[in-house]
């Protein structure tokens, strides 16, 4: 196939009400739209939203390493396949090519840059899969599935208000949410965690996400009192860099432990995919978040993985846009195993979210249309 044209158009998108974590409290995100049209006509689209504190490049070291790879794709021919895209990505088959962008604006090849990296692989994904005229999961499991589990995320911070937002979400048939916690004292989680427990009843799970903000004797004290709530997981308790706290919070975990933060760098990916401390795999479940991994080819990499150690994976936005998002859901859809909820129902966070596109949640689940690639039409991501 031949790039005959590579456009980047900057993206920024608004929050409703801001979303705090213990990371910090979010109100905007930008990022870039990535459009690369064939010589028949075939326009592939990816998103780059790069989140620094969880593991990508700044904003501007996307920008200027995006500019220069798409500059130096025009006009280039490209294997449609798989393989292909891999070459094109992976810096010892296409060093000329990513020599050439880094030379543009003085960027160092060797940096590590996997929001720029997610944002062109999965417009080239797209791209591929329209030509070949199949959904884009099919390109990473012939036995995908057509529907994808998602939770619900509440952002209110208020006991009053989780439990109003979290009636709305089992009342639209989420049947597992998902509500942010550290950062503020454990009598006020635990006051938050009990309000949503009691709202939405027995059988809807719940899971928490610390976002590496409690130490771990934070950790072991506040699973010991929220545990009662029959929490079905908790992402990230303790701080990414230390992995044997994160074991030892799952030893004594009354749930599955997912890690999530400590998969921002490749290092620490190997480490906790390889670490032998006895007595099963370090934790219970790995985070799946393909703008931090560096896109969704190797984002597989590491769920396969993941799975072969017995650990579940589960794929998250990381609060992305809706092309991002649709490629996470195509991803989510090719795992292993579909029996945890994604995290792919945030659209509802933003105030300029496109009203009209098929990745919306219905009843808990965002069902994969037969379409060729993501399905998106660029005219209603594009033109708002």
């Amino acid at each position: 196939m031949r790039i005959t044209e590579a456009t980047l158009t900057p993206l920024y998108l608004t929050l409703t009400h801001p979303l705090k974590t213990a990371r910090g409290s979010y109100a905007t995100r930008d990022g870039f739209l990535v459009r690369l049209r064939d010589e028949e006509g075939h326009v592939g689209q990816g998103e780059a939203m790069p989140l620094p504190e969880f593991g990508t490049e700044s904003l501007a070291t996307t920008h200027t390493v995006l500019r220069g790879w798409l500059s130096a794709l025009k006009g280039q021919t490209l294997e449609d396949s798989i393989e292909g895209i891999e070459a094109t990505l992976v810096p010892s088959a296409s060093e000329e090519m990513r020599q050439r962008g880094a030379r543009i604006r003085g960027i160092d090849s060797e940096q590590r840059v996997p929001a720029a990296q997610h944002g062109l692989e999965l417009a080239l994904l797209d791209l591929v899969a329209q030509r070949k005229g199949v959904p884009l999961c099919w390109l990473l499991a012939e036995e995908a599935r057509q529907e994808v589990l998602v939770n619900a995320l509440l952002s209110a911070e208020e006991p009053e208000d989780l439990a109003r937002e979290a009636q709305a979400a089992v009342a639209e048939g989420y049947q597992t949410l998902k509500l942010k916690v550290a950062g503020r004292s454990l009598d006020m989680d635990e006051a938050r965690v009990r309000a949503v427990r009691e709202a939405a009843g027995p059988r809807v799970r719940l899971r928490l996400d610390a976002n590496g903000g409690w130490t771990e004797p934070e950790a072991n004290r506040a699973l010991d009192r929220l545990g009662w709530y029959d929490l079905e997981l908790v992402e990230q308790p303790t701080p990414p860099e230390d992995l044997q706290a994160l074991w030892r919070v799952q030893r004594r975990a009354p749930c599955i432990i997912a890690a999530d933060e400590t998969l921002a760098t490749p290092a620490a990916v190997r480490t906790l995919l390889t670490m032998d401390l006895g007595g099963g795999p370090a934790v219970g479940a790995v985070v799946i978040k393909p703008m931090v991994l560096g896109g969704l080819l190797p984002s597989m990499v590491v769920a396969l993985r993941a799975a072969h150690l017995g650990m579940h994976a589960f794929v998250t936005s990381s609060i992305d846009g809706v092309v991002a998002r649709a490629g996470a859901a195509h991803l989510a859809s090719a795992l292993p195993s579909g029996d945890l909820a994604s995290g792919l129902a945030v659209g509802r966070l933003f105030a300029d979210e496109p009203r009209d596109h098929p990745y919306q949640p219905h009843q808990g689940l965002v069902r994969l249309r037969d379409m060729p690639g993501l399905g998106l039409n660029p005219d209603l991501i594009w033109d708002r």
